[in-house]
């Protein structure tokens, strides 16, 4: 059960169907329950592929598995023995058989559970990315790309607070990224891609990457590629630092609030420092290996045995 909601990013849905692919082809049969919104685009094509659906009826699967931004009563879709939840925010209060936090070292919720799974090593990403780890960037080129992308709706405006001051450099090429549910108008932001169907290659082609401390940090990671982080909700505060703390990306603080000349400034640093780059990305791809959604998917089928 995930959501599709307006103003919730992308992020919960696009792990559930990464989960959702995984389990599907080690032999489940997984039914997709939206809590909110519907699936276009490439949502849309993804579960299509997959012959789930997205749903307002609550299925009758074995096992249960909640990703949603608001996990208050979730207790109610299955019993504790079959019920899967992921928390990245450590508010989970009730009980369930395993609770999944990919964004933080351990959990720290209050609620109970019969098996934790925390840290990155669980952080489910796509295949496409999984499928791109060995691409290689022109590091060190003559023209370096620094590619911004603020996650798929970014309703605080990140993207037309700090876009133009990365883009008005010419010692680097800009790519500047916006999501399929993108809060602002798009004519602010003429030479901005909109929602485009080949982003992880373009991910995996930057020289360094510009981004939410999200749920994308982690595909643009196991990329290998090197990164600036930036909070764009409130739940990012938290997350961002101690993914910074393992050397795979630089986190800046809020970019709701940050001064654009000191994000101008990191980015400027890192482009120059070749070196730094190439080691922040080789962290970022031990770190993020790609075997995420494997390890939740064998975790989850445990339970139906």
């Amino acid at each position: 059960m995930t959501t599709a909601g307006a103003g919730v990013g992308r992020g919960h849905l696009s792990r559930s169907l990464t989960l959702a692919e995984t389990l599907a082809g080690l032999g489940a049969t997984v039914t997709l329950e939206l809590a909110a919104g519907r699936l276009e685009g490439a949502s849309a094509a993804r579960a299509e592929r997959l012959g789930i659906g997205g749903t307002s009826a609550g299925g009758t699967g074995s096992v249960v598995v909640v990703d949603l931004p608001d996990l208050s009563g979730v207790e109610s879709r299955a019993p504790v023995a079959r019920l899967v939840v992921f928390d990245d925010r450590d508010a989970f209060g009730g009980e369930a058989a395993i609770v999944i936090q990919p964004s933080m070292p351990s959990w720290a919720g209050a609620g109970r559970a019969g098996r934790v799974l925390a840290g990155f090593a669980y952080a489910p990403v796509p295949r496409d990315y999984v499928d791109m780890r060995d691409a290689e960037a022109a590091q060190g080129s003559t023209e370096p790309e620094v590619v911004v992308c603020f996650g798929g709706s970014d309703p605080a405006f990140v993207t037309r607070r700090l876009a133009g001051v990365v883009s008005g450099v010419d010692d680097w090429r800009t790519t500047i990224i916006v999501g399929a549910d993108y809060a602002g108008g798009l004519k602010e932001l003429p030479s901005a891609v909109h929602d485009p169907d080949d982003l992880p290659a373009r991910l995996a082609r930057a020289d360094l990457v510009v981004l939410g401390a999200g749920t994308m940090k982690f595909e643009v990671a196991c990329l290998g590629r090197p990164a600036i982080l930036l909070a764009v909700a409130d739940d990012q505060l938290a997350a961002g630092p101690p993914f910074a703390a393992t050397g795979a990306a630089a986190y800046l603080g809020d970019g709701r609030t940050i001064a654009p000349d000191v994000v101008l400034a990191a980015v400027r640093g890192l482009v120059a420092d070749v070196e730094r780059r190439i080691a922040m990305g080789r962290t970022a791809a031990a770190v993020i290996d790609g075997g995420g959604a494997d390890r939740l998917a064998m975790a989850i089928l445990s339970l139906t045995g």
